[in-house]
């Protein structure tokens, strides 16, 4: 059982290094960046600790195991600030404090209290893995209420990501409390090794599905002005009636064609069935329309979408079944593109066009 402990908490440790990693590559890392960096060291360190706890265990070892948990809600909090480039005031590092305090009483009482100070870390780490997400889904809420709809920004889509998390530490916390109750009702332990794997699961879920969501390891595309653009296509052989005809082309294929709602389009599928080379696609795309392929994708899927919704055709599709319709491949990614080019949220619109 020692060594399933130690090989599970040693693949957390290398994902969570592999995700920072990851992270620290990115080009013009944000302030949420660096804070997720810290985030995935500490969950290795806490992994790290368990590890060194059962082969040479000490005094100060086992007392940073258990505290180092305290600072997963302070840091959720920080992430959610970086995400939403909240800035981060000094006042709000002291949501730190309960893991200072609880890591230097405990040298600081005696053995008879040792007791009371597990039983108030115990109550504190499941307050704290309960009260910090809910404070941010509260938050997120509010602050979508307070949100202008001609907004175009990526809120939908971040407080998707960052409700994500929250529900997962949740989870963690509604699993502690059982847990704790089991034990003390029916005087039941757990094996260490289910908590060591829902541990390493919250890793893997933030990490990967981080990057299947496009928030935490979004690829950075360079934004070209204008000169930038031209001096890059300053050498294009296509002269401009060619340059006429193609666009043309271009345009009665997405009028024509409905190939933008398959999820997997792209600029190779159209390069080929308009027999078109890609370069000279994106010279045309980038330069002459002064647009992106994704940008011109997108909006064609929103206008797809605003037609379905007028039509009213289909009263029993869902508003995410229509996202997939259009060949969005996630419900957020949907609402937030909708919001970009419409103005308004999906149920916004639906709900204006059935009272007209």
């Amino acid at each position: 059982m020692q060594n399933r402990l130690i090989i599970l908490s040693g693949i957390g440790i290398i994902q969570s290094i592999l995700f920072s990693l990851l992270l620290a590559q990115k080009k013009n890392k944000k302030f949420s960046d660096w804070i997720l960096i810290s985030w995935f060291l500490i969950f290795s360190i806490h992994l790290l600790l368990l590890i060194v706890l059962k082969n040479n265990p000490s005094n100060l070892i086992m007392v940073l195991s258990k505290t180092v948990s305290l600072l997963h809600g302070p840091f959720f909090l920080f992430y959610t600030k970086g995400v939403f480039n909240q800035r981060l005031v000094k006042k709000e590092l002291l949501h730190l404090l309960p893991f200072l305090l609880f890591t230097i009483t405990i040298f600081l009482i005696n053995q008879e209290a040792s007791l009371i100070w597990e039983i108030l870390l115990l109550i504190t780490k499941i307050l704290s893995l309960v009260i910090y997400p809910i404070y941010v889904i509260w938050w997120l809420n509010r602050k979508l209420l307070l949100l202008k709809t001609s907004r175009a920004d990526n809120f939908i889509l971040e407080s998707t990501w960052v409700k994500t998390i929250a529900i997962i530490l949740l989870s963690n916390a509604t699993i502690g409390i059982i847990h704790v109750l089991v034990n003390i009702l029916f005087n039941v332990q757990f094996y260490d090794i289910l908590d060591i794997m829902f541990y390493v699961m919250i890793i893997t879920i933030i990490g990967f599905y981080g990057i299947k969501f496009g928030i935490v390891f979004e690829q950075d595309i360079p934004v070209r002005t204008t000169s930038e653009k031209k001096k890059r296509y300053k050498n294009s052989p296509l002269k401009r009636e060619e340059t006429k005809m193609m666009r043309k082309r271009i345009d009665n294929f997405f009028e024509e064609t409905n190939h933008y709602l398959n999820p997997d389009f792209s600029l190779s599928k159209l390069s080929s069935s308009l027999n078109i080379p890609k370069h000279h696609l994106s010279k045309i795309i980038n330069l002459d329309i002064g647009s992106t392929f994704y940008d011109i994708v997108n909006a064609k899927r929103i206008q797809h979408a605003v037609q379905r919704i007028s039509e009213q055709s289909d009263k029993n599709i869902t508003l995410e079944g229509l996202g997939y319709e259009c060949g969005f491949n996630t419900k957020a990614s949907f609402f937030y593109h909708f919001k970009r080019y419409i103005g308004k949220t999906p149920g916004q619109f639906k709900s204006e066009m059935s009272i007209d």
